[in-house]
């Protein structure tokens, strides 16, 4: 049986933040009780995976939050018994409930596995796409401000 439960799903570019496959992104709670004393009376079998216990009520198990939110790139979504291998973000219940939708995206967005280096997409008229990285970017920039009129390269 899993200590966890599906909060939401969503999708986000996979590879970079133009790009057109997308990855699912989940989040997995794990509620008051998982590992609470009034519930695990030979100790917390997660302590070394999970933020600490929270308080919760010992007879209905429900606490002001969850013990812990995990967010999950389905494709890397693995686990050793009930240890994810490689969770995006680890948080609290109390982080997690704190944070707003636009904190908690952009959270996500820091920790995807995207290439960094991709900074634009190129559309050509056929539809065909490039994606332009950052040191073709500045050598454009450099380029251009070379050839206007009165303007020293930097």
């Amino acid at each position: 049986m899993s200590i966890y439960a599906t909060l939401w799903e969503i999708k986000l570019p996979k590879a970079h933040r133009f790009d057109t496959e997308w990855a699912t992104v989940y989040a997995q709670a794990v509620p008051a009780h998982i590992g609470h004393p009034s519930h695990y009376p030979e100790g917390d079998l997660y302590a070394d995976f999970l933020p600490p216990v929270v308080d919760c009520d010992p007879e209905t198990g429900t606490g002001p939050h969850h013990r812990a939110v995990l967010i999950l790139v389905e494709e890397r979504g693995e686990k050793v018994g009930q240890r994810y291998t490689s969770p995006l973000l680890v948080m609290t219940g109390e982080e997690y409930s704190r944070a707003t939708f636009q904190e908690l995206l952009e959270a996500i967005e820091r920790a995807m596995p995207w290439d960094r280096d991709v900074v634009g997409l190129s559309v050509g008229p056929a539809g065909e796409r490039r994606v332009i990285r950052a040191a073709e970017w500045q050598a454009r920039r450099e380029t251009a401000r070379a050839r206007r009129p009165g303007v020293r390269p930097e």
